[in-house]
C-alpha cells in the first residue's frame, strides 16, 4: 500500500515542476498551490488538522494574490530557460539522490521528505539566477518549501506554531511578488520613451536653409548712399558716352535741325 507521504511528495515535485516550467502566470499560481498544499502532508505521522488547515489557507491566499496580480496583464512570462523536459529530469535525478543518500542516520522523518526537499532546492536554482520577478518569487517559495521538508525529514514532526509561521512566510513572499508584478506596468509606462530624431537631410526633402546673418539684414545707413551730386555726375557721364552713337546714325542727323537754330537767344538783362 502506498503511503500518503509518498503521494504528497510526488504532488509537491509535480507542482514545483509546473510552477517553474509554465509560461502562463495563472498556471504558475496553480502549480504553487499544489506544491504548498501537499508539502505539509509529506510527514509521518501526519500533522494535526489545525496545522494542515493553516497551511492550506495560507497556500490558497498566496495563490489568489498571484492570480489577481496576473489578471488584466500580459499573462505570459519568460518561462523556464531549460525547458519542461530538462526541469523534469533535474527534479527526478535530485529525488533519486535524496532517496538513496541518507544525511542523517537514522532519519526521524520519512525519506521521501528529504528527497522531495532536495528536488525543490534543485528546481529553485535556475529561477533564483534570473532577473524575472515572477520566476524569482517562485524560486524563493520553492527554496522555503524545500527547507521545511528537510526539517521534517531531519528533525521529525513540525510543531503547529511552526506550520503557522511557514504559512505566513509563504503568503508574504508570494504577496510581495504579486505587488511587484502589479506595479511593473506603471513603472514601464512612467519610463520616458525616446523618439527617433529625423535625419538632417531626409530623402525627398530640401535641406534646411541657413539663416541670413545680421550683417546682411541691416539696412544701409544714409551715409552709405550716394549723394545727389554724385548721381548727377554719373548721369552726365552716361549721356556723354551715348551722344557719339546717336550722332553717328544718319536717321537722326537727317531729320534734325542744326543745333544753332534750336538754341534760344539769351534773354536780355533788364535795366
Amino acid at each position: 500500500m502506498i503511503e500518503p507521504a509518498v503521494v504528497a511528495a510526488a504532488g509537491v515535485v509535480v507542482g514545483a515542476i509546473v510552477a517553474v516550467a509554465a509560461r502562463d502566470r495563472r498556471v504558475v499560481a496553480i502549480g504553487l498551490l499544489v506544491a504548498m498544499v501537499a508539502a505539509p502532508l509529506v510527514a509521518s505521522p501526519l500533522p494535526e488538522s489545525l496545522s494542515v488547515a493553516a497551511r492550506v489557507v495560507g497556500a490558497v491566499l498566496a495563490a489568489y494574490l498571484l492570480w489577481a496580480a496576473s489578471h488584466g496583464l500580459h499573462s505570459d512570462s519568460s518561462g523556464s530557460a531549460l525547458g519542461l523536459a530538462a526541469e523534469s529530469a533535474i527534479a527526478v535525478a535530485a529525488f533519486a539522490i535524496g532517496m538513496s543518500v541518507s544525511m542523517v542516520d537514522p532519519l526521524p522523518g520519512p525519506t521521501v521528505a528529504q528527497a522531495a526537499g532536495l528536488a525543490l532546492v534543485a528546481l529553485a536554482v535556475v529561477p533564483l539566477v534570473g532577473r524575472d520577478v515572477l520566476r524569482l518569487g517562485v524560486g524563493v517559495v520553492l527554496l522555503v518549501l524545500g527547507s521545511t521538508l528537510f526539517t521534517a525529514a531531519w528533525l521529525g514532526p513540525t510543531p503547529p506554531l511552526a506550520h503557522l509561521a511557514i504559512a505566513s512566510l509563504l503568503t508574504g513572499i508570494v504577496g510581495a511578488t504579486s505587488v511587484t508584478l502589479g506595479r511593473q506596468p506603471l513603472i514601464e509606462a512612467a519610463a520616458p520613451v525616446e523618439e527617433p530624431t529625423a535625419p538632417a537631410t531626409a530623402p525627398g526633402l530640401d535641406p534646411p536653409r541657413p539663416k541670413p546673418s545680421r550683417s546682411r539684414e541691416r539696412l544701409k545707413s544714409p551715409s552709405d548712399q550716394p549723394s545727389v551730386w554724385a548721381q548727377e555726375e554719373s548721369g552726365m557721364d552716361q549721356a556723354a558716352s551715348e551722344a557719339p552713337a546717336i550722332e553717328a546714325s544718319p536717321s537722326h542727323t537727317a531729320g534734325r535741325a542744326p543745333a544753332s537754330r534750336l538754341q534760344r537767344p539769351p534773354r536780355s538783362a533788364k535795366p
